[in-house]
């Protein structure tokens, strides 16, 4: 596995487009699909194992284009690269000719999980498993400021879910209610609980759980994304967070 970093001189979302508009003219040349997801295009090839991802993270002067590639898909997704290249919409990214990012600091995500626990509208309708505070030690997600803010949007979710027994098909809705908006998904996939299945349950209540609902913050790396997954124990008036930290594997991870 190695990466390539590129620049372009366009915002996130201008140089994703620029970036699927091509490798999805390409890409069938090739033998390959396109995937997208919330985390950027994912590319893989039919007769070869591994998946190239490519990721977006904004800088001064616009964007760097960072490409995943297993040795196997190197030959190809070079390929894709080096018209993008050649058409001036990307280039290698060089140290010396980018705009350094000041980086600020930041409170470690263990921390801010841990000071919304200590307060008692939060701890209320909150708890989590032990293996998640593990977890959570390890999570290297940097944007104290969302998180923190997300916890106290999942506390009031929490809050609000008590005694109502709010069915699946709602929960978006006390989500959009409660701020927790689009970071918030009400399950995972048939296809993840199928491949991934290991990966999303935990322990709790003597027996081992999916813990499909979850929130997702940011894309990318695991210190600019992270997830949180739970689940709502009716009986006791709990949101349950078994996980906290970098994002689960997906359908489109072999």
């Amino acid at each position: 596995m190695e990466t390539w970093d590129y620049t372009c001189h366009q915002s996130p979302d201008q140089a994703f487009n620029t970036v699927r508009f091509h490798v999805r003219t390409k890409v069938l040349e090739l033998g390959g699909g396109v995937a997208l997801n919330g985390e950027g295009i994912d590319l893989d090839f039919i007769g070869f194992d591994g998946v190239a991802r490519v990721r977006f993270t904004k800088t001064k002067i616009g964007t760097r284009v960072s490409v995943s590639v297993p040795d196997v898909l190197r030959e190809k997704a070079s390929a894709l690269f080096a018209e993008l290249i050649r058409k001036k919409k990307l280039k290698p990214f060089e140290k010396l000719a980018e705009i350094p990012v000041e980086r600020k600091a930041f409170t470690p995500a263990i921390d801010i999980l841990r000071q919304n626990l200590a307060k008692p509208d939060f701890s209320k309708h909150v708890e989590i498993l032990p293996a998640a505070l593990i977890h959570a030690e390890r999570c290297l997600y940097e944007h104290d400021g969302k998180l923190g803010k997300a916890l106290t949007n999942l506390g009031n979710f929490a809050a609000k879910r008590v005694g109502k027994n709010i069915p699946v098909h709602r929960l978006a809705n006390l989500a959009r209610d409660t701020a927790l908006g689009s970071v918030y998904r009400p399950m995972v996939s048939e296809t993840v609980v199928r491949v991934h299945g290991d990966h999303y349950r935990f322990e709790y209540q003597g027996r081992r759980q999916i813990f499909s609902e979850h929130i997702t913050l940011g894309s990318g790396l695991p210190k600019e994304c992270m997830s949180v997954h739970f689940l709502w124990d009716e009986a006791r008036a709990k949101l349950v967070i078994g996980y906290f930290g970098e994002h689960l594997p997906t359908s489109l991870d072999k």
